[in-house]
């Protein structure tokens, strides 16, 4: 009895070993993944085989990978945005213009550059609508609360941006 389970186990374990032995079929060097897929279709391999699987699988997982670092450089790049967006930016804009006591009708444009740490610098008039108006919206968008900085792949950046005050208009 006892010789027929060490019989036993050595045949498993030597089919263990031959198996590891088959499936441990490496990759030279050099070679990519489409290309071992290839060969091992010229050899009669399909899809059940362990080796064109787990090769398969590989490139799976490689795409994947590849495709999720594009889509974080894509979303990871992005502009500077007033907190809480621009709806919240409007009413900000629509407050300070109740408040400013100026008369007039105009579109003052602002250019700026937007600091790692989301302050507001280098802000000059890009579009005039007279110096009373001008003045004004300077000073409205220079005193702005600090802004989410942009991002270049996926760290802070000084980037540009632009706020447009519209004086005189009912929305």
């Amino acid at each position: 009895m006892r010789m027929k389970m060490t019989r036993i186990l050595l045949t498993l374990a030597f089919g263990i070993i031959a198996l590891s032995a088959s499936a441990q079929d490496n990759q030279p060097a050099g070679q990519t993944t489409e290309q071992r897929m290839k060969e091992l279709q010229m050899r009669g391999f399909g899809a059940h085989n362990t080796s064109a699987a787990q090769v398969g699988q590989m490139a799976d997982s490689v795409a994947k990978a590849e495709e999720k670092q594009h889509n974080q450089q894509t979303q990871a790049d992005t502009d500077p945005e007033f907190p809480g967006g621009e709806v919240f930016m409007q009413a900000y804009l629509k407050k300070k213009l109740l408040h400013s006591g100026v008369t007039g009708k105009g579109d003052v444009v602002i250019s700026f550059r937007v600091d790692k740490k989301g302050n507001i610098y280098g802000a000059e008039i890009t579009k005039s609508a007279g110096a009373t108006l001008d003045t004004e919206a300077f000073n409205i968008v220079t005193r702005m609360p600090r802004w989410r900085p942009g991002l270049t792949k996926g760290e802070p950046a000084d980037k540009p941006a632009s706020v447009t005050v519209s004086f005189g208009k009912e929305e």
